[in-house]
């Protein structure tokens, strides 16, 4: 019986040993496919938009009856009355219904701030040349020294220049208008529409007060 008995716990050792090495393998591979299974359902991570560079700050020119006259720097969404203010605000003799103060501005752009007695000379000048032509029969043209003003000139007496048609003379009153007005006649290339050729035609017919 002893014999019988130190045989059976002989080979019974072998078994119970081999299915306690198994359980584990056989139990990793189940938790292997269900972390395969779940990596298969996971969601796609979400893509983060690219984040774009805030816009730049511009610089401004103020000059004229400000307090103080200068180059400013300005966020990029200012407007002509916070450049004024950077400015110092206008001086006592400051024409400031002249300018448009609720313009958004531009990089470059100069802000000229004209005296109440300029404002009134140029207001004199072009009611004398309205005159004038009234008299006449003729179209206003407001001109200097036989020459187009850039800053005066209507859309009629802008279209007596080679190649500025009807659309062409509505963006340079946009233009005059939006900027307060040309400080060179090359400024005019800044116009929408206008060209190095069309300038070096009209060039020595045109002038800027």
């Amino acid at each position: 019986m002893r014999l019988l008995l130190t045989l059976l716990v002989l080979f019974a050792s072998p078994a119970l040993s081999g299915c306690g090495r198994q359980e584990p393998e056989i139990l990793l591979e189940e938790e292997q496919k269900e972390e395969e299974e779940k990596g298969t359902d996971a969601p796609e991570p979400e893509i983060t938009p690219e984040i774009t560079n805030p816009p730049q700050d511009i610089f401004v020119d103020v000059c004229g009856a400000v307090a103080k006259p200068g180059v400013y720097r300005m966020p990029f969404d200012s407007r002509v009355f916070q450049a004024v203010e950077a400015a110092g605000g206008f001086l006592p003799e400051a024409a400031g219904s002249y300018v448009n103060q609720a313009l958004p501005l531009n990089d470059g752009q100069q802000i000229y701030v004209p005296t109440k007695e300029e404002a009134e000379k140029k207001g004199e000048a072009l009611a004398d040349d309205v005159f004038a032509a009234a008299e006449t029969g003729e179209s206003s043209q407001p001109e200097e020294n036989g020459k187009v003003n850039l800053n005066t000139a209507d859309a009629a007496a802008l279209q007596t220049l080679s190649g500025i048609g009807e659309s062409k003379a509505q963006a340079i009153l946009a233009y005059r208008e939006e900027h307060g007005g040309f400080s060179s006649i090359e400024e005019l290339m800044d116009v929408p529409g206008i060209k190095e050729n069309t300038f070096i035609k009209i060039k020595d017919k045109i002038a800027v007060e």
